[in-house]
């Protein structure tokens, strides 16, 4: 077994930690020692007379001084929600934990706990929470939805020491933690119930609640109030400071509670487990949870090596687009390592809106110059319509909305430990819309081509996209069909 400390650091070298509780809990037994470990449950009675609320499920005993029942009950049951989702995540056997179960403790004053023996003196201050092999400590938050956050994130802990040995280095266990205790709260949501008796059987509305559920991306800022890991992908993008893959992977072992450090480690958990390239891979290391070192790290390198260059092409689209309203099933991009070298011929194309960057389906070398003509129109809301130079009535993140956009996006991983920006840029400037309508031969119907040429500098794929915000949905349109702008990419010497 061992311990680690979350979002305060105070983890100390792994091996030390699993001899130092073996140590400790075998004098303890003997009865050499008398201070208090941390134990699956506390005395009842003395947390009655603190004053303590205490509410127990399946798996889990929280132990409380904040006087908010409904708070506590909603933990609980979040909990008990979530391990089953968590064991099958990493594709465990429900019967496996079924006996499984820690004690918690949320505290608002945690000098008191300290004084009762709750908090062990030996274990270090902590900004947030602490994790050991059967108890975790929770510091109280502001919002419902930030301490169910950490309580489900000192859970995954636990739960992984119990069925792994532990979590792995700290770039996979918080990575893995922070994934699988981001969640959604529940809201009332309309549902139809039948009425007994009517005639027809007619439904009538009535409130439900969503299904708790795991691993869910915020749609807006309400959705995970207190989070904050988009507002760091941001600052640090604005800054061009946002880290390589490869430099995630070799973060040191104490994190030291850095905001910054755990919104990394969690982004290359959503990107390695939603990429195929990597999703395998990433789930079977966990079995090897015990291996804290540096050899974990270099064995799920080599699983993933041979595909390295698409994660980091991967990483790089995602880190640039990543915002409220993300959605992995728009943001699958097809890049493989296999798409053949563009042969010199003309290449044509639909770009639809429900899909973020859609690749050429080739790669280009050096030196290749391509120029783009595009048609078309889709809606980019129920009452605008967009063709490929965009609608100035509304922008998103400085561009037209609706606007066809190229990115040149290299194969090769970007050296040194910041991600370069990628470049991107309208297919169709406005000037050359103004161009073409003004020209007395113009149509209706004619492609407009783009002024500028587009020069491939290294090897590279090539991705199209129509500007919309992360969050957007396709608009329902019947006419036409299957809404795209149809591309023509022509190379040019």
């Amino acid at each position: 077994m061992t311990w680690r400390a979350e979002y305060a650091g105070g983890m100390m070298d792994k091996r030390l930690q699993t001899q130092l509780w073996r140590v400790l809990f075998a004098m303890a037994i003997g009865g050499i020692v008398s201070f208090p470990l941390p134990t699956l449950f506390a005395d009842e009675s003395s947390d009655s007379k603190a004053g303590w609320l205490t509410r127990e499920s399946q798996h889990l005993r929280l132990t409380s001084d904040v006087d908010d029942p409904a708070l506590l009950d909603d933990l609980v049951r979040s909990f008990d929600d979530a391990v089953p989702q968590w064991l099958a995540f990493w594709n465990v056997p429900e019967s496996q934990a079924a006996q499984w179960k820690i004690q918690a403790y949320l505290m608002q004053n945690v000098d008191a706990f300290r004084q009762s023996g709750a908090v062990p003196d030996y274990l270090p201050r902590f900004e947030h929470g602490y994790a050991t092999p059967n108890t975790i400590w929770i510091l109280y938050q502001d919002t419902p939805y930030y301490n169910r956050h950490l309580v489900l994130h000192e859970g995954i802990h636990s739960l992984a020491i119990e069925l792994f040995g532990a979590g792995g280095p700290s770039w996979y266990m918080e990575g893995t933690a922070e994934l699988l205790a981001l969640h959604r709260d529940r809201v009332p949501a309309p549902s139809r119930k039948p009425r007994l008796g009517v005639p027809g059987n007619a439904g009538v509305l009535a409130q439900s609640m969503d299904a708790f559920t795991i691993n869910q991306l915020p749609r807006n800022r309400l959705d995970t109030p207190g989070w904050g890991r988009y507002k760091m992908v941001a600052r640090q993008r604005e800054a061009g400071t946002q880290p390589t893959l490869k430099s995630v992977l070799k973060l040191p072992t104490q994190l030291n509670g850095k905001v910054e450090a755990y919104t990394w480690c969690w982004a290359a958990a959503s990107l390695f487990t939603q990429a195929p390239e990597s999703r395998d891979a990433f789930l079977k290391a966990a079995r090897r949870g015990s291996d804290q070192t540096e050899a974990f790290t270099s064995e799920f390198y080599r699983d993933v090596a041979a595909e390295w260059p698409v994660l980091s092409a991967r990483w790089r689209l995602m880190l640039h687009d990543l915002d409220y309203g993300f959605d992995w099933s728009r943001h699958q991009v097809q890049l493989s390592t296999a798409d053949p070298r563009a042969n010199g011929s003309v290449i044509q194309m639909n770009v639809t809106p429900d899909q973020s960057w859609q690749s050429v389906g080739v790669w280009f070398p050096q030196g290749a110059k391509l120029r783009f003509a595009a048609e078309g129109r889709c809606h980019v809301t129920p009452d605008w319509i967009s063709e490929p130079a965009g609608i100035t009535l509304e922008y998103n993140r400085g561009s037209p909305l609706g606007q066809l956009q190229v990115c040149v996006l290299p194969i090769a991983t970007p050296a040194g430990k910041t991600i370069p920006p990628l470049d991107i840029r309208p297919v169709i400037p406005r000037a050359d819309v103004a161009a073409f309508t003004a020209s007395p031969s113009s149509t209706k119907d004619t492609p407009v081509t783009g002024s500028q040429l587009v020069e491939i500098t290294e090897p590279s794929w090539v991705l199209l996209r129509i500007n919309l915000p992360a969050g957007h949905s396709p608009v329902e349109a019947t006419t036409p069909p299957q809404e795209a702008y149809q591309v023509q990419i022509t190379p040019s010497r």
